[in-house]
């Protein structure tokens, strides 16, 4: 079962942010990250669940230009997901 930890998906608004991934791109992932919980194919890293689940709720929307996320938002979730 595969494992979705916050540093895997810091790493994936890294991506976002270097320019190595469009929003598009961003938000199916997240989406998919998301869902494979859902249907019992992945789980959140032990003690981040609620961490995890909460910024791939906001960027598996960020497509959308009602909630796209600007840099600061971006740099604030990946800073979320590398607190201790």
């Amino acid at each position: 079962m595969m494992v979705i930890t916050c540093t895997m998906v810091a790493e994936q608004i890294d991506e976002r942010l270097s320019g190595a991934l469009t929003d598009e791109a961003l938000a199916a992932w997240a989406f998919d990250r998301f869902y494979d919980v859902e249907l019992g194919l992945a789980r959140f890293e032990e003690g981040a669940a609620a961490r995890i689940a909460d910024v791939l709720d906001a960027l598996m929307f960020s497509d959308y230009e009602a909630f796209r996320l600007n840099e600061e938002e971006l740099r604030r979730l990946a800073a979320l997901l590398r607190m201790p």
